[in-house]
C-alpha cells in the first residue's frame, strides 16, 4: 500500500473514534412521554421525556447581518440538555436557544 494511501485511511480511522465524530444530528427525538421536535419549547421536552440526566446553562453572542451590511450582535441563552433513557438505549443532547429546542444529537450509550 503507498504510504499517501496508508496515512490518509490511518487519519480517517482516527477521526471516526473520535467521540465527537459519533453524534448523529436529528429532527426529532422519541421519548416515552411523544416525540420532540425542533423548535418544541423546554416545558414540553420536560414533559414528554423527563429531566435531563445533565444540563448546563450558557450565553452565546450571535452576530446577525442587517439590510446594511452591519452586524447586530444579540445574547441568546443556550441549554444544553443530556437524556440518558438506560443502558439498553442511546443517549440523547438536545440544545436548547431561548427555551426552544434548535439542535439533536444521538450519541453511544455513555454519552461522548
Amino acid at each position: 500500500m503507498k504510504p499517501v494511501l496508508r496515512f490518509i485511511l490511518s487519519a480517517l480511522l482516527v477521526i471516526a473514534a473520535q467521540p465527537s465524530a459519533l453524534a448523529m444530528t436529528l429532527r426529532t427525538l422519541d421519548c416515552d412521554g411523544g416525540i420532540v421536535y425542533l423548535g418544541d419549547f423546554a416545558p414540553n421536552v420536560m414533559k414528554k421525556c423527563g429531566q435531563p440526566a445533565y444540563s448546563v446553562q450558557r450565553e452565546q453572542k450571535i452576530v446577525q447581518d442587517n439590510s446594511i451590511g452591519d452586524g447586530i450582535i444579540t445574547t441568546s441563552i443556550i441549554d444544553d440538555w443530556t437524556f440518558n433513557f438506560g443502558p439498553t438505549r442511546f443517549q440523547y443532547r438536545v440544545l436548547l436557544r431561548d427555551g426552544r429546542v434548535w439542535q439533536i444529537e444521538c450519541m453511544d450509550y455513555y454519552g461522548y
